[in-house]
């Protein structure tokens, strides 16, 4: 008979201020002079997982779930770390990956495929000290750590779906390795239940896993906090990412704004976003070839979520295709700012059109429509502020992160009955194709 209250452990990764003013952390001063000698970004601590964030907030409320959280924090100084906050157990490790040496030879390329074997250990001596009624593994793409789910036995595992590394889109790209590929794609066979945000995931899935059983699943969303409204804007468009890389849909963007300056000269985009250094080489190169330098500016990631929001509320339209992703957070964190969006069309973001027009699509790599979708809103502001409206009004109804939160415990009492007495899901948790046809 199953208990009350369930008891759940996440294996992810995440960070936000809270957690660091608990954990004994490294100023990573050494780290950080031999990242120098390497030609390395300095590392600085900040908020990243948004998502996870979010998710913890909403389950600090319930009284039905004790949640156990098992992540690496990079800089740990000890080999574990646990403590409660809020009613959540924490329950952090230093990486194997998390060292001097290991920077060192990953610099030279000589670590092209980790086992994790310590990582492996770790988070397994972990769980079966919390005996989880269920485990959630949050992105099995994260190999440094989701490679631990092969060893788990007797629980159930409900593996969210975050990215899919082996979409081929992403090898089109060159992002993620073989061996990457080679463990997500295990861990889709080895395991069953699947929580799953959009029809291409929900297919690439099927396609390693004919036998998955497939949830539907948001994960909550990044909501601004309030920012004071008076904010000059200095921008016509934004443009941000944690990382700006080619996937994220930024050399697309300034081929589109080149289109654009010949009928508004002046147009003005807002960069915002950690750029490897020859990347943003690359980027400064095509800047000046498409006689952009007095358009476009770059500003750095920011470590906290306000700072970021502050700086993207300083334009006026976001534009951010991303190439990859199915709904990304930076679609849905404008629209709350009310800033109108262009985006592309994935296999996702119609989803966000499917009740009235919300964002302006254009199709993957149609850098012209594009373009005319961005000169669109600067034409015609009573249609940028009707899309606004539409968007607000939809995202804050179909993403609200409790119901999220709520509805995934409900995915995790089904699966439990589900695996331990056979007991059907209720259809209404599961993927509806109907509400993602093919796009």
């Amino acid at each position: 008979m199953q208990k009350e209250k369930i008891k759940v452990a996440w294996i992810c990764h995440f960070s936000n201020i809270k957690v660091r003013e608990k954990l004994p952390l490294s100023k990573m001063r050494i780290s950080n002079f031999l990242r120098t000698i390497l030609r390395k970004a300095k590392f600085k601590y900040g908020d990243f997982a948004p998502w996870v964030n979010n998710l913890i907030k909403e389950f600090e409320k319930f009284e039905d779930v004790e949640l156990h959280i098992i992540a690496p924090h990079v800089g740990l100084k000890r080999k574990r770390f646990d403590f409660e906050m809020n009613g959540i157990y924490y329950h952090f490790f230093k990486s194997e990956n998390d060292n001097i040496y290991t920077l060192i030879i990953n610099k030279l390329g000589l670590n092209k495929k980790s086992k994790y074997t310590k990582n492996r250990k770790q988070i397994n001596e972990i769980v079966a000290a919390i005996k989880p009624d269920i485990v959630n593994l949050i992105g099995a793409e994260n190999i440094y750590y989701s490679i631990s789910v092969l060893d788990i036995e007797n629980i159930p595992i409900y593996v969210s779906l975050q990215t899919i590394a082996n979409n081929p889109r992403l090898k089109q790209f060159g992002i993620g390795s073989d061996f990457e590929r080679e463990i997500e794609f295990k861990i889709h066979q080895k395991e069953k239940y699947f929580g799953c945000t959009g029809r291409l995931y929900h297919d690439l899935l099927l396609n390693n896993n004919p036998n998955a059983i497939i949830f539907k699943m948001f994960f909550p969303i990044q909501h601004p906090p309030k920012i004071e409204k008076n904010i000059r804007k200095e921008f016509d468009f934004v443009f941000y990412a944690a990382r700006v890389v080619k996937n994220k849909g930024i050399e697309d963007t300034l081929d589109a704004l080149a289109l654009v300056k010949k009928e508004k000269p002046s147009v003005k985009l807002n960069v915002i976003g950690y750029c490897p250094k020859k990347y943003k080489q690359l980027l400064i190169k095509r800047i000046e070839a498409l006689d952009l330098k007095d358009n476009v500016v770059f500003h750095d990631y920011f470590p906290l979520h306000e700072d970021m929001f502050r700086q993207v509320l300083k334009s006026k339209f976001a534009v951010v295709p991303g190439i990859t992703a199915i709904i990304n957070g930076t679609v849905i964190e404008p629209i709350l700012l009310g800033l109108p969006v262009v985006t592309y069309k994935t296999s996702g973001t119609p989803y966000l059109n499917r009740e009235k027009e919300c964002v302006l699509l254009a199709e993957i790599g149609d850098i012209e429509g594009l373009a005319n979708n961005m000169l669109k809103l600067m034409n015609d502001e009573n249609y940028a502020q009707m899309l606004v409206s539409n968007a607000k009004e939809f995202v804050t109804r179909t993403f609200n992160n409790t119901t999220s939160a709520k509805r995934l415990v409900e995915d995790y009492k089904a699966v439990i009955a589900h695996y331990h007495d056979g007991t059907p899901i209720p259809k209404e948790l599961l993927f509806d194709l109907n509400e993602f046809p093919i796009y």
